[in-house]
Parts: C-alpha cells; sequence; structure tokens
C-alpha cells in the first residue's frame, strides 16, 4: 500500500478547487451569455409585436369603411334571419335539418 501524504492530499484538494472555480467561472459566463440573448429576443418580440400593432392600425384605417359595410349587412341579415325563423318555425326547422344532414353526407365522404 502506498503512502501518502498530506501535502499530496492538500496538493490534490487545491486542484480540485481550481477546477472547482473554473467551473463557476464558466457557469458565470453562459449565465451572462443566456441573459444578454434572453434580453436581445426581449427586444425583438417588442418589435415585432410594436410593428404588428402598427400594421393592424394601418389595416384597420383603410379598410374602415368596408368593415363598416360587412359589420351593417351582417347585422341586417341576422336581423332578417331571426324575422325568418319567428315567422316560419317550422319550416325553418326542417330547413335546418336538411342542411345539416347534406352537410353530414358531404363530410363523411
Amino acid at each position: 500500500m502506498k503512502e501518502v501524504s498530506v501535502a499530496d492530499i492538500q496538493k490534490e484538494i487545491e486542484k480540485d478547487i481550481e477546477k472547482g472555480k473554473e467551473m463557476i467561472e464558466e457557469g458565470k459566463k453562459l449565465l451572462d451569455e443566456g441573459k444578454l440573448k434572453i434580453l436581445e429576443s426581449r427586444k425583438k418580440v417588442r418589435e415585432l409585436g410594436d410593428e404588428a400593432g402598427i400594421k393592424l392600425r394601418e389595416f384597420e384605417e383603410k379598410y374602415q369603411p368596408e368593415l363598416e359595410y360587412v359589420l351593417k349587412e351582417s347585422e341586417k341579415v341576422y336581423q332578417e334571419t331571426e324575422t325568418f325563423i319567428k315567422k316560419y318555425p317550422l319550416m325553418s326547422v326542417f330547413a335546418a335539418f336538411g342542411v345539416g344532414y347534406v352537410l353530414g353526407k358531404l363530410l363523411r365522404k
């Protein structure tokens, strides 16, 4: 059995401590790099979100009359449908079943 001196044990411990310090420093560097990447990503996401908001506002401003027209026409169609259903409830039920039946047949294929 080989004898180990206290000095040898101390040297091994010092080597392990140095390796540990190096690993900690490497970990700190990786964390700092990760923080920078996250900050850059956050900035890009904000820019994209701002850009999307601007595009949405531009679209809304550009097509405002068309959007209002579609909204008014949709409301009118809804009211006409409601009136028709109230006026002809039995026919409306049969029409709904008929449309559902045809759609069911078409979607099964």
